[in-house]
């Protein structure tokens, strides 16, 4: 059973010791810098995923009602999101620890983080999220849990870098009404 519970003292060197694969270091975020954002955009919510007890990964989300504009984070790039008059989550960053890869398990993390949003936030259309253009991986996943391609890219900022943009693909996994 796969449970997500918020970062805190008792998990927290745990949490920013998960370590990614080598071949996905240059598609996120470490886990520290992600608490660091969390802390300074406090819309940010980052949870510690737990599989029968044991700490596996982690995920960065928020919560965005319509109608809210909100100061984004670095890298963040010059968007602007059409969510057509509904409430998202946007799954900012998702991360098993390399240990744990390779069993299934990020598959059914991604799979229950929509179950823990929908009762989070009831009133959600959809979750989207982002990815490297270059991210089959993740792409592939994606596509299997009902993410859909919107047709949108944005530019954004290349985790470790302080001028070296990308272009990413901009997905949504759609509630049924």
């Amino acid at each position: 059973m796969i449970t997500f519970e918020k970062v805190c003292p008792k998990n927290f060197d745990q949490v920013i010791h998960l370590e990614m694969a080598e071949d996905q270091v240059g598609f996120m975020e470490n886990n520290l810098y992600s608490l660091a954002e969390a802390k300074v955009f406090d819309y940010l919510e980052a949870r510690a995923i737990y599989r029968e007890g044991d700490l596996i990964g982690f995920i960065l989300y928020y919560f965005q009602p319509y109608g809210v504009k909100r100061e984004m984070g670095p890298g963040e790039g010059d968007h602007e999101i059409h969510a057509d008059g509904q409430d998202y989550v946007y799954l900012k960053r998702i991360m098993l620890d390399k240990s744990f890869q390779g069993r299934g398990w990020g598959r059914e993390a991604l799979k229950e983080s929509l179950d823990f949003f929908k009762e989070a936030y009831p009133s959600i259309a959809f979750v989207e999220l982002m990815h490297y253009k270059d991210n089959d991986t993740g792409a592939s996943l994606y596509e299997s849990l009902g993410f859909e391609s919107t047709g949108e890219e944005r530019k954004t900022l290349r985790p470790g870098t302080l001028d070296q943009y990308d272009v990413e693909e901009v997905r949504r996994m759609y509630y049924s009404s």
